[in-house]
């Protein structure tokens, strides 16, 4: 049995880092040609010519979008479901390690119900993206990053916790392999939403120096 090649849709390849380390790397590439290539070929037959992906985007989103106040019309009810199609389809891709579409996708998936042109032509402008930047590795790399944990303000959290502690099992197997670092990442664009004011917040989690998951949250302030 040879190395695997392919998870869930995802290609796998064993690459060596900078620092010697040996990690597998993990691309969407073949994933996201295939949907973006069926995705070109559906709007030339079916959509109406206003709609077409676009050939140059630098970035995920369109420019100055904002699907909360999108003021264009309503999507004809023969579009509206294939517009909720491909938003079921992006959030694979992103956890295919797409994760630069993550907010993005997030935003516009807050419109389902009632779609508008402008939404479809944010829609489509991230699949063109996708299909233009489809060639890249996400590295599983298994090393420890280097924090300085001076840079961080000492709290004293014993008042609030009172000498609560972590309770494990008394079962538990006994650990063999080496211990690992779990740290997470977050960030919120405060009250971003201008209709509701709501606010978006991004989570990031690393294993190591491993980025194991990307999750997104819509709170209320």
């Amino acid at each position: 049995m040879g190395s695997p090649d392919v998870n869930l849709g995802a290609k796998l390849k064993l690459m060596q880092l900078e620092n010697g380390i040996w990690s597998w790397g993990i691309s969407p590439s073949k994933c996201v040609r295939e949907v973006e290539k069926k995705c070109k070929d559906y709007v030339s037959e079916y959509l109406p010519p206003q709609y077409r992906l676009p050939k140059l985007t630098p970035n995920p989103f369109l420019a100055k979008c904002e699907p909360g106040i999108d003021i264009s019309p309503e999507l004809d009810p023969d579009l509206a479901p294939y517009f909720q199609s491909l938003i079921g389809i992006m959030p694979w891709m992103d956890e295919l390690d797409c994760i630069d579409i993550a907010t993005d996708v997030s935003l516009l998936s807050s419109h389902t119900a009632l779609p508008c042109e402008g939404h479809m032509d944010a829609d489509l402008h991230i699949m063109a993206y996708l299909g233009i930047h489809h060639n890249s590795y996400l590295c599983m790399d298994p090393t420890y990053q280097d924090i300085d944990n001076d840079q961080f303000p000492v709290m004293y959290w014993k008042e609030f916790y009172r000498g609560v502690t972590v309770s494990l099992p008394p079962n538990a197997p006994k650990p063999l392999e080496k211990p690992v670092d779990v740290h997470m990442f977050v960030d919120s664009n405060q009250a971003g939403d201008k209709q509701t004011r709501h606010s978006r917040s991004g989570f990031l989690i690393y294993v190591n120096t491993a980025l194991v998951e990307v999750f997104k949250v819509t709170g209320y302030n």
